[in-house]
């Protein structure tokens, strides 16, 4: 016991003789602070809050290895449908990728993110349009007519938010779609 009362005196003296010391503790204890803030403020967005979908404590995301013949897809189309097919243990099955599409025909051309996504998805999130309709099983087929959803943000910012958009035809890329629906704002897929 008397090595530790000396230790600790002469740290205390070391304090009152050299402010220094004092300066790397106060710093080593804000750098400790500091990290461990970061380290729970990344880890509590990313691990612990809950997605802001309704029921999110229930989705689950597939993926698969990615096929080199495939680069863009997580999983092969066919082997999506197929587990859909397949599939006893989940309630719905939707698909989704995202990739950038060139927006052209209403002002200045824009790059944006878009997500391809199959019919169901939206109602699966438990969100609804705010404006117009979600997919129709329907057009999931090959050859429907293309369709789309917009964010509440394109709609007010490119469409200067006009109750009339429902109908219109946007140019994303070399393809022209329908616009069915304006999401609420806020909404943010898959980046939520």
């Amino acid at each position: 016991m008397e090595i530790l009362v000396r230790d600790i005196r002469y740290g205390i003296r070391m304090l009152k003789k050299d402010p220094s010391f004092t300066l790397v503790a106060v710093l080593a204890l804000a750098l400790g602070i500091g990290a461990n803030t970061a380290i729970f403020s990344v880890v509590n967005s990313v691990l612990l809050r809950p997605l802001p979908y309704a029921d999110s404590d229930r989705l689950v995301q597939l993926r698969e290895v990615r096929l080199p013949e495939h680069p863009d897809f997580p999983v092969t189309p066919a082997t999506f449908l197929e587990w859909q097919k397949q599939s006893t243990s989940f309630e719905q099955m939707s698909a989704y990728y995202t990739s950038n599409v060139n927006l052209s025909g209403t002002g200045e051309p824009e790059r944006l993110r878009a997500a391809r996504v199959s019919a169901g998805l939206i109602e699966m999130l438990g969100i609804r349009p705010a404006l117009g309709r979600d997919f129709l099983p329907d057009e999931d087929r090959e050859g429907q007519s293309r369709v789309a959803i917009i964010s509440h943000r394109l709609w007010q910012s490119r469409l200067s938010a006009s109750a009339g958009v429902l109908g219109t035809t946007l140019k994303l890329s070399a393809d022209s779609y329908t616009v069915v629906g304006v999401m609420p704002a806020g909404f943010a897929f898959p980046e939520a």
